[in-house]
């Protein structure tokens, strides 16, 4: 999922190479991750409505959101940076993308909306669905799957700045993604930005630990969750220009313990560098 939304910033093309196709089925990937109930746009029709009753064991509504890889858990760490990444193909090249721009839109809105409900009550943020053991031990179709549907989730006394930063930031960048056709949701977008990384930066705290063996030895966090917090305050400082959220970058990058060359779910470093290279050079 993650390799496919990095696709999507490929927007000039080689005269022997049909990227405008690539483009299309890079984003038609996504409506095949999708869980929940499937809108009458669905255009992948083998694809049917799933996972309905996620999110009941905890009384919260998690219907909807994306299947990671060839599996049915909805591990939100990753789920979160390719919504992000998502968003970052859009700011930067929407302006070229044609005719796709409404489903590349689609595709973040169908992840944005799921964060909405993932982090809905104040100071609870719903970090994954699905108990992983099971499911890799019996793999189905999403309409057939009959394993535990575990919610899991963090809180002021089980924190995980890693994800949660990460949520902040995919909301963040979604927000200037749909901030000229869209601009009430736009605002609904980074109000809950903000307040989602302040819950991640005052209490601070590696997922890993609070989720368990249902984040590892998935999707652990192998570095540091100072690199995810920098990225939420860089995101937001580009939606808001609050000098504050600068300040909180160039105060704590450093303490990233991330190689300054790698960028992915899991190491920020490099994707703030380029982002925040337009204000200024971190030193």
């Amino acid at each position: 999922m993650i390799m496919v939304a990095m696709m999507i910033t490929i927007t000039r093309a080689h005269s022997s190479i049909n990227y405008k196709e690539a483009l299309g089925k890079s984003i038609l990937f996504f409506e095949g991750q999708r869980s929940g109930k499937l809108p009458p746009s669905q255009r992948m029709k083998w694809r049917k409505d799933s996972a309905l009753s996620d999110g009941s064991d905890i009384r919260i509504n998690m219907v909807g959101g994306y299947y990671d890889a060839g599996d049915n858990v909805k591990f939100h760490f990753p789920m979160a940076f390719t919504t992000t990444m998502l968003a970052w193909s859009v700011v930067e090249f929407g302006d070229v993308m044609g005719s796709e721009l409404k489903n590349a839109l689609d595709a973040i809105r169908w992840g944005t909306d799921y964060l909405l409900k993932a982090t809905n009550n104040p100071n609870l943020v719903v970090a994954q669905v699905g108990q992983p053991n099971a499911d890799h031990n019996c793999w189905e179709r999403p309409e057939d799957m009959d394993t535990p549907r575990t919610s899991y989730y963090l809180t002021k006394e089980k924190p995980g700045s890693e994800l949660s930063a990460e949520i902040a930031a995919a909301l963040a960048a979604s927000s200037i993604a749909f901030r000229a056709t869209d601009a009430s949701y736009s605002n609904i977008l980074l109000k809950r930005a903000i307040r989602v990384f302040d819950f991640a930066n005052k209490y601070r705290g590696s997922y890993n630990n609070s989720v368990g063996e249902a984040a590892c030895p998935f999707y652990c966090d192998y570095n540091n969750y100072m690199d995810d917090l920098a990225w939420g305050a860089a995101w937001l400082y580009k939606a808001t220009k609050k000098p504050g959220y600068w300040d909180f970058v160039k105060s704590n990058i450093q303490a990233a313990n991330v190689d300054p060359f790698e960028f992915g779910w899991d190491a920020k470093v490099a994707g703030i560098n380029v982002l925040v290279s337009e204000a200024s050079c971190l030193s």
